[in-house]
């Protein structure tokens, strides 16, 4: 049993009274009220430990107090351990210290979904669907993710000996990997749509974000690119500073990106474009749905208020919540709501959350199960109407409603169960296929995106592969029901996503998706979209001319 600690709540009592000196006197009113309800607090935490009918770990409760406090501020004002933080900073910085793959766990086994590019595996020729079933000489087997991490990351520079078991490989493969840093990379397309249009689609807005949209935009430039699509759907944001970057590639300087308005001086300000802009005139459609949110609302929004960027999707998520982080010395942090943040024609985009709705999951997958629930917002005539620098009418009221609605790809929802982890039965069957038909894949994966086709045989036999016993039971948990009545209407989705994922089993999971992008309404009706968002620029040029 963990004692309580006087140490941490000392700490707590201490800051207080720093922040009332330095603050003034309301400020030393509540922090002695709260120096009072404190002492009572750790009172009960003191009876908790000594007299409770069982052990407790005092600490975990002191977490949870903290949580509930929060519970009743707003749904993004969050308390983060120690561990829930580091985790989270790492997501932010964009890189970590390990072997560099993606995996899933199929039936208790570490399956390589992805060796990421430029990371250590790739390097040593790791692939798609190699299973690790020995760390150290210990059995794999069985692993629950924690401890994969707990094994297989570690400082860069360090090594780690792994045993594999390679599809269409009779002998256990070796490695000695040496542990790296491996860049999460912020953006998992880089394509060319036709002769002339690029496409990027941006995942989220960690540190490196804009230096690789940058990258990506002048590899894009020297494939012939005219115009963009860029594409934030299900990016849930970030880092603020790397939208405010993005958003500058884009605008001259000296306009507002964003507004941010708080009860603190600190929490008050006006982020403007600088002069260091590097795609101004380019045309460009931004696509966003239901999964965009907050880095990805800034960007979008300003993008529309300016008539930057046609607006193409779904109505955004709504969250127009600044948060700050406050670090304590345990290593856990506070993430605290201290400002809202308006667009810069003055439009609050944060939504309503009252009720457990608010932060239920939805789907926000580019091709959506046809029972997946539609998100349209606040319909326009119950919306505030604001107007932007070329007249245009646009919409506050929760989210970023887009100039032009165009519903997602509506997918057979048997299909999108197989597709999805965790059964990922497509991808399982392409690593099969890929191992026992190399000679008929195409060497490059452009020849394979324009060229392979997925014949009768090959759906026939994806069905008999999920009607096997190995595959059956997980189905049958999942409810997923294997009759032909049930399989018949999903046979076209079937075969789009066996493509996908063949290519995904041999080039890696970003192919995959990259050969969803011919199959997405949304992203190929933006094509003929792109002349509007051509003559917006021009509308745009011509409003501040006069």
């Amino acid at each position: 049993m963990r004692k309580l600690s006087r140490i941490s709540l000392a700490a707590v009592l201490v800051l207080l009274t720093i922040s009332a000196a330095a603050y003034g006197p309301h400020i030393a009113t509540a922090a002695g009220q709260i120096y009072s309800r404190l002492q009572v607090l750790e009172d009960i935490m003191e009876i908790i430990d000594r007299h409770y009918v069982d052990d407790v770990d005092v600490n975990e409760l002191f977490d949870n107090a903290t949580r509930g406090v929060l519970e009743n501020l707003d749904p993004h004002s969050n308390y983060f351990s120690a561990e829930e933080y580091a985790a989270l900073q790492e997501q932010y910085r964009g890189d970590y210290a390990g072997i560099g793959v993606s995996f899933e766990m199929f039936d208790g086994v570490l399956t390589v979904l992805d060796a990421l590019e430029g990371g250590p595996s790739q390097a040593l020729g790791l692939r798609p669907g190699d299973k690790i079933v020995e760390v150290e000489g210990q059995s794999a087997i069985g692993w629950t993710v924690e401890e994969v991490y707990d094994h297989v990351r570690g400082p860069a520079g360090t090594r780690v000996n792994v045993t594999v078991i390679r599809p269409g490989v009779e002998e256990l493969l070796q490695y000695t990997i040496t542990r790296g840093n491996v860049e999460i990379a912020a953006i998992s397309i880089v394509a060319m749509l036709n002769e002339e249009v690029g496409y990027i689609r941006l995942n989220t807005f960690s540190q490196k974000t804009a230096d690789q949209v940058e990258k990506a935009l002048q590899d894009l430039q020297v494939r012939g690119m005219k115009r963009l699509v860029l594409d934030l759907r299900g990016n849930g944001g970030g880092l603020m500073s790397q939208a405010l970057q993005l958003t500058d590639k884009f605008l001259d300087g000296g306009k507002v990106i964003v507004e941010t308005r708080g009860r603190t001086a600190v929490a008050n300000a006006s982020e403007q474009t600088t002069d260091r802009d590097t795609h101004p005139e380019l045309p460009m459609v931004v696509l966003v749905n239901r999964g965009s949110a907050s880095a990805s609302e800034i960007v979008s929004g300003a993008l529309q208020d300016w008539d930057r960027a046609l607006i193409v999707g779904e109505t955004t998520f709504g969250k127009a919540l600044v948060q700050n982080q406050f670090r304590f010395r345990d290593g856990s942090a506070l993430f605290l709501t201290i400002a809202r943040y308006y667009t810069p024609s003055g439009r609050l985009i944060q939504r309503e959350y009252v009720g457990d709705e608010y932060l239920e999951p939805v789907a926000v997958d580019d091709r959506r199960s046809e029972d997946a629930p539609d998100w349209t917002g606040p319909q326009d005539d119950d919306r505030p109407m604001y107007t932007t620098g070329a007249g245009r009418t646009v919409y506050g009221g929760g989210g970023i409603h887009p100039d032009i609605e165009i519903e997602p790809t509506r997918v057979y929802g048997i299909a999108a169960l197989m597709y999805r982890a965790p059964l990922r039965l497509f991808f399982r069957y392409g690593v099969q296929y890929a191992a026992a038909n190399a000679a008929e894949i195409p060497a490059n994966f452009d020849d394979f995106n324009d060229h392979f086709v997925v014949t009768d045989e090959m759906v026939e036999d994806f069905i008999d592969f999920v009607r096997s016993d190995e595959i059956r039971e997980p189905l049958e948990e999942n409810n997923v029901p294997l009759t032909d009545e049930a399989l018949d209407p999903a046979l076209d989705d079937i075969r789009i996503y066996l493509k996908s994922d063949i290519a995904a089993a041999v080039w890696g999971g970003d192919t995959g998706r990259e050969v969803l992008l011919r199959y997405d309404d949304q992203v190929m009706k933006t094509i003929d979209l792109l002349p509007q968002a051509a003559n917006l620029l021009t509308l745009s040029a011509r409003t501040e001319a006069r």
